[in-house]
């Protein structure tokens, strides 16, 4: 429990630091839209799963709840993540440009992999996997991306990948809160 709890503290101390460090300030209007809609499918997506969830955190010595854990994660990590990702996208070339896809994603599955297999602060249900946060994860850069150059057709995407999510892991909508 206490080293989940210190994972947990220092992720959410990284996370600041480097949104205070990396983020873009002087122009954070331009990445807020972007932090709003990563939040909003976060928050629809833990609604909708409520009762299927794919993952569950255990519980630390501070924080005993799922929610609890859910909206920090909502409030600081994710807005944290869009706008650091976003601030600091490269521009000048495509290979650059999915090499930083692709840095995110070995960032985000090397957290979840540490968090999974050696600290067992998350864990895994309903057919989910760390291999299946993985791709995911390269959705949800490559959406990000998206969104931020145009809105409309990363929230088309977005519900069509909930939707298949969704019927790949046997989601049941009468399960629904």
């Amino acid at each position: 429990m206490w080293l989940v709890l210190l994972f947990r503290i220092c992720l959410f101390i990284g996370f600041l630091y480097a949104v205070w460090k990396w983020g873009n300030w002087k122009n954070w209007e331009k990445y807020y839209p972007t932090a709003l809609f990563m939040m909003v499918v976060n928050l629809s997506a833990n609604f909708l799963t409520y009762n299927h969830p794919f993952w569950n955190y255990s519980p630390d010595v501070l924080v005993n709840t799922q929610t609890t854990l859910e909206l920090i994660s909502c409030f600081v990590i994710l807005p944290s993540t869009a706008f650091i990702y976003l601030s600091q996208f490269p521009s000048n070339s495509k290979i650059n440009e999915y090499g930083y896809i692709v840095l995110w994603v070995l960032i985000y599955s090397g957290l979840e992999f540490m968090d999974h297999y050696l600290i067992k602060g998350i864990y895994y249900t309903n057919g989910w996997s760390w291999l299946s946060s993985t791709i995911f994860d390269f959705a949800i850069f490559s959406i990000l991306r998206l969104h931020y150059l145009r809105p409309f057709w990363a929230w088309i995407v977005t519900i069509l990948l909930a939707a298949a999510i969704l019927m790949a892991f046997n989601f049941d909508p009468a399960k629904m809160k």
